[in-house]
């Protein structure tokens, strides 16, 4: 069998430290899609769960990242990675790395050449790998049935959602590209090291067949802890592969409803506008699946906290000069804050507006822009990152100079703006009621009142938009599947200098004015194949290399 790890202590140290991390490790020696090393004897459920653990490590924090790639490290950094390629956040430069590569479809976004497509490819094989070895050792290894369910339906849902992730990253969507190249589909630890390209089609299949897999085998496993994958979870991840995919959606609302039926209290206005930093330490409802940074368990700075640009003004603008290292990157755009145009009671974007953005004195600081979720960064010299909208949704104070957040990776409000989608396009009278359901637990003035398929189907991807900026599902993720065009706009007069950065526009698809527009399936979303995967892959060639640009 083979094996990416080089002893047996190196899985009990990895178990150890697995949530002890800062995500700013090095990559692991996994050079290819097998990465595998030498052999250790895998005996019993006890062991196999060490391994587990720290490949939920590197599925969550990225532990196999290198540091300047926190934009990307686990399904934390993907949280962000997604919305960026969107239109409803911009991206300071400052000291952002490939969280800025990304907002700006920079050439090493994307291309072979570049690290960020190999970090990508690197991280998820891992956790593939990792998933493989122990799928393959658990039916001779001693325990209980209970305790190989267990494991056996975690490790089928780490591999679908790290497979999920590869065939999101290198290839168009599953509605037009189904029959196209997807990625090298791996199941087994003793795969040969020579393996073809699998379709779209197929490697969807598999992440299917293993999160329906999942469902069975966690039916009656339940863990305290928050970062473990149970049921509820994996139907999570089913709701959002079968939403993709677009061909069942039935599935899409029974797997979302199943999740939605166990944390129908949604998040108060208290709540909401106290941050996202708390979800777990409070107990809230919505909280579905995520993990705590604790003094054992911390991400490191490869969180969202540390990105928004959302210090007070009282903490000046130093990474780390107050509260927790910040790299002062993210804002909200105008196009976002336009989503709200006439609703003052929407509490998700409550502002603390000065009649002049631009040239405003710093605030009285007997003022809290903590009582809202969106203010100007007026104390900063620089005139349009000045005119950008702050936003407080991902806000944390902690103890000086460190982070100890929890993050929310899916949350009970996605799956019930999914039941919403699959209802209406199943022709459900009853989507209506769950969108509104949503808006009025926000607060919002003009409730959705359309009925049309397509025009409720339109108000509730507005919906996602507003409410889950910044929680991986929009941006990237819903243009794909939607196709559609998107336009970003350029920082003017018009929109007091709130749009995008003028980097924001540079390699956004065509450009007019102050509008840049990318169409859906341009391949400068899409990752190359890293280069040294057709040097060790005999079995592939450079015809299967995804174009750099163009649909």
């Amino acid at each position: 069998m083979k094996n990416i790890f080089k002893s047996f202590s190196t899985v009990v140290a990895i178990a150890v430290a697995a949530f002890a991390g800062t995500g700013c490790e090095g990559f692991l020696d996994a050079n290819s899609s097998t990465a595998t090393d030498d052999t250790i004897v895998l005996s019993n459920t006890s062991n196999l769960d060490k391994v587990l653990v720290g490949t939920y490590n590197g599925l969550l924090m990225g532990n196999t990242v290198n540091s300047s790639d926190r934009g990307l490290a686990g399904l934390t950094g993907m949280m962000s990675y997604y919305p960026l390629a969107g239109v409803d956040m911009t991206s300071l430069k400052g000291m952002g790395t490939s969280e800025h590569t990304s907002y700006t479809f920079a050439d090493g976004r994307t291309q072979a050449s570049g690290d960020y497509t190999e970090a990508i490819w690197c991280q998820y094989y891992d956790h593939i790998n990792r998933a493989n070895i122990i799928l393959s050792a658990l039916p001779e290894a001693a325990g209980t049935e209970a305790d190989k369910n267990a494991i056996s339906g975690q490790a089928k849902a780490i591999r679908a959602i790290s497979y999920f992730q590869l065939i999101m990253n290198y290839q168009q969507t599953y509605a037009i590209a189904k029959n196209k190249r997807g990625v090298i589909l791996r199941t087994k630890a003793d795969d040969p090291d020579q393996m073809p390209f699998s379709t779209v089609e197929q490697v969807y299949a598999q992440i299917v067949k293993d999160l329906e897999d999942a469902k069975t085998e966690l039916k009656d496993y339940s863990s305290t802890a928050p970062w473990r994958i149970d049921r509820e979870v994996a139907c999570a991840w089913l709701a959002r592969v079968y939403q993709v995919m677009g061909t069942d959606w039935q599935k899409v609302f029974d797997n979302a409803q199943e999740v939605y039926n166990n944390h129908k209290t949604l998040l108060t206005k208290d709540q909401w506008c106290g941050g996202f930093d708390d979800f777990i330490k409070n107990q809230y409802n919505e909280f579905v699946w995520g993990y705590q940074n604790t003094d054992l368990s911390n991400a490191g700075t490869s969180t969202p906290f540390n990105m928004w640009f959302n210090r007070l003004p009282s903490g000046e603008e130093s990474n780390s000069s107050q509260y927790i290292y910040s790299y002062i990157t993210y804002f909200v755009t105008s196009q976002w804050l336009d989503l709200f145009e006439g609703d003052d009671t929407d509490y998700r974007a409550s502002r603390l507006v000065k009649d002049d953005v631009v040239d405003a004195d710093l605030y009285d600081q007997t003022k809290d822009v903590l009582n809202v979720m969106l203010w100007h960064r007026t104390n900063n010299g620089d005139k349009m990152t000045k005119a950008k909208w702050a936003y407080n949704k991902f806000f944390h104070t902690g103890e000086a100079g460190q982070l100890r957040a929890d993050v929310c990776l899916i949350r009970s409000s996605e799956m019930l703006l999914v039941m919403a989608e699959a209802a209406a396009q199943l022709g459900k009278s009853e989507a209506l009621t769950y969108l509104t359901t949503l808006q009025k637990a926000r607060n919002v003035k003009n409730l959705t009142t359309a009925t049309e398929k397509n025009a409720l189907l339109e108000a509730i991807y507005v919906e996602r938009r507003k409410e889950l900026l910044g929680e991986t599902v929009t941006g990237m993720f819903d243009n794909l599947r939607l196709q559609k065009d998107v336009t970003r706009e350029l920082e003017s007069e018009e929109n007091e200098f709130a749009g995008h950065f003028n980097d924001g526009l540079l390699y956004w698809g065509t450009k007019s004015g102050n509008t840049a527009t990318l169409k859906h399936n341009d391949y400068h979303y899409f990752c190359q194949i890293p280069e040294y995967e057709f040097a060790r892959n005999k079995e592939i060639s450079q015809t299967d290399q995804n174009p750099f640009k163009g649909n």
